[in-house]
């Protein structure tokens, strides 16, 4: 078994890096430059698994040459994707080679499948081979619960939910299967009831609000235990994004979870002492 590596300064220095001089956020961005250059490449491999989801959304958008932006956010350049749609190679990968070989020919693992979910299946694919329990656990998770909210808006839709499910597990098998209001799902999968309530809010931010209220209480629940460890910032990175999120969206709810953030991360952690007396005179 691996041995997991500490990140004493890193995390005990995520309170003073939420705010730059000008008393503004941080942004994920941010972090994300200062941790490639301070937690070992192993690691950081694992913090731009987060960060594929903009790599999948600019592949998309060039390969269906869209005229929107490209989103920095991501892990590959423009430029080399471009490179990439003329020949592949290795500086990507694989999912997104496999993916550029499929859209030129035009073969889809289902004809009436969208090339939008026809990505996400790859890439949900390759995110739960992932060795890092945390990480497999929160995309696993994430894609149940996307599942879910797929089903249900197709269901008020009277929509056909068969070619918009990504993956195939227990939890598709019974979306496809049960006629209950729950899909069958109360024991295979507990969030679905908490789901279903967010569901029945009055307006779309509401329901949006209570499902990232969810998400961020299962990061939280999966990371107690992990104190200085990979999964400490890879849980803080996913909170951070979904505080980005809300200050676009409303910025009172966005200064609500940046409060929450910082009220975890001011927790009183029990750094060794050699490290407590460095961090103190780095300070």
């Amino acid at each position: 078994m691996q041995v997991k590596r500490n990140y004493y300064y890193q995390v005990a220095g995520l309170p003073d890096l939420l705010l730059d001089e000008q008393l503004k956020i941080n942004s994920v961005a941010f972090f994300k430059n200062e941790f490639e250059s301070a937690i070992q490449p192993a690691d950081f491999d694992l913090i731009k698994m987060i960060f594929l989801k903009y790599d999948n959304e600019n592949l998309l958008n060039l390969l269906q040459k869209k005229a929107v932006p490209f989103n920095p956010l991501g892990n590959f350049s423009r430029d080399l994707f471009e490179e990439q749609l003329k020949e592949t190679d290795k500086r990507i990968l694989s999912y997104l080679q496999h993916f550029i070989h499929k859209f030129a020919t035009g073969e889809k693992i289902s004809p009436d499948q969208s090339w939008g979910n026809e990505l996400e299946s790859d890439y949900f694919q390759f995110l739960l081979s992932c060795e890092n329990q945390f990480l497999k656990d929160w995309f696993q998770f994430k894609l149940n619960v996307q599942n879910v909210i797929t089903a249900l808006a197709c269901r008020d839709h009277g929509l056909s939910v068969e070619n918009q499910l990504i993956g195939n597990n227990a939890i598709t098998t019974n979306i496809l299967k049960s006629n209950a209001r729950d899909f069958g799902l109360a024991q295979e999968f507990q969030e679905v009831e908490k789901i279903l309530t967010a569901w029945q809010s009055e307006t779309v931010l509401q329901r949006e609000l209570a499902i990232d209220r969810m998400k961020w209480d299962w990061i939280d629940d999966k990371i107690f235990f992990y104190y200085f460890t990979i999964e400490r910032l890879l849980g803080f990175l996913l909170q951070l994004e979904m505080v980005e999120r809300w200050l676009r969206l409303d910025e009172e709810k966005g200064n609500q979870m940046f409060d929450k953030l910082l009220s975890g991360l001011n927790k009183d952690y029990k750094l060794p002492d050699e490290f407590s007396l460095h961090y103190v005179k780095r300070k």
